[in-house]
């Protein structure tokens, strides 16, 4: 007789970008240690390509596409993903910069510190716009990179990541699609400073996987305080 099939619990979460609610199972041991290998190797490439495999396998909703997703969805998928496959804490090491402290002084100690993943969320800031009015008709309208448009070694240029973003252009009368990459970075390459700057701003105020801790150092016993961004600062 044929071993039984170990049934998984299931969860949901809204998504940060849109609310939607996506089901998602945790991961398996076959899955934890693909990811694991991945983490091992260093390399960048590698440990985005395990972590959507396993959560393309993780995730239990219809029409959910991964690979398409905007990266902070993805990292906050993967950490709450995380938190109910192997634990809601992660034990993470620091030290002051430099092992200098906030008095001047030398502490070199280094301090475990405790994180709760359900306390860390996707930060939205208040002057972030997806819509840039590039002049008083032309509107520019942008999307979040998904992995799709980041994967590394597909990159040329700054040009190439902000024209795969290009929603649509529209004014009074019309919408305009791209019809190409190429079209897309023409259009972007013919932007003035000013025009370039707000496009620019989009990107630097994208939301954020984010959270600040707040730890006592057991060396000296300074109060000291740290801001993780992004999937890598958790682990």
């Amino acid at each position: 007789m044929p071993l039984p099939k170990v049934s998984s619990p299931t969860f949901s979460f809204k998504l940060p970008s849109t609310g939607k609610d996506v089901v998602f199972r945790p991961f398996l041991v076959k899955e934890e240690k693909s990811l694991l290998v991945a983490m091992e190797s260093k390399d960048l490439d590698h440990m985005q390509r395990a972590m959507i495999e396993v959560l393309s396998e993780c995730i239990m909703s219809e029409g959910v596409d991964v690979k398409k997703l905007p990266m902070f969805d993805l990292e906050y998928l993967f950490l709450k993903i995380r938190s109910k496959s192997v634990s809601e804490k992660v034990t993470l090491n620091y030290r002051h910069v430099d092992g200098i402290n906030y008095e001047g002084k030398e502490c070199s100690i280094v301090t475990p510190v405790e994180i709760d993943l359900e306390e860390v969320e996707v930060k939205f800031r208040e002057d972030h716009k997806s819509t840039i009015e590039l002049t008083d008709k032309l509107v520019l309208k942008m999307r979040y990179p998904s992995f799709v448009d980041t994967v590394v070694g597909e990159i040329n240029d700054e040009l190439d990541l902000i024209a795969r973003c290009i929603e649509a252009v529209y004014d009074d009368e019309e919408i305009y699609e791209p019809d190409n990459l190429e079209e897309a970075k023409q259009f972007i390459g013919s932007l003035n400073s000013q025009q370039f700057l707000k496009v620019m701003q989009f990107f630097e105020t994208m939301p954020t996987l984010e959270h600040t801790v707040t730890y006592k150092c057991t060396g000296c016993g300074q109060d000291d305080t740290i801001v993780l961004r992004g999937l890598s600062d958790f682990f």
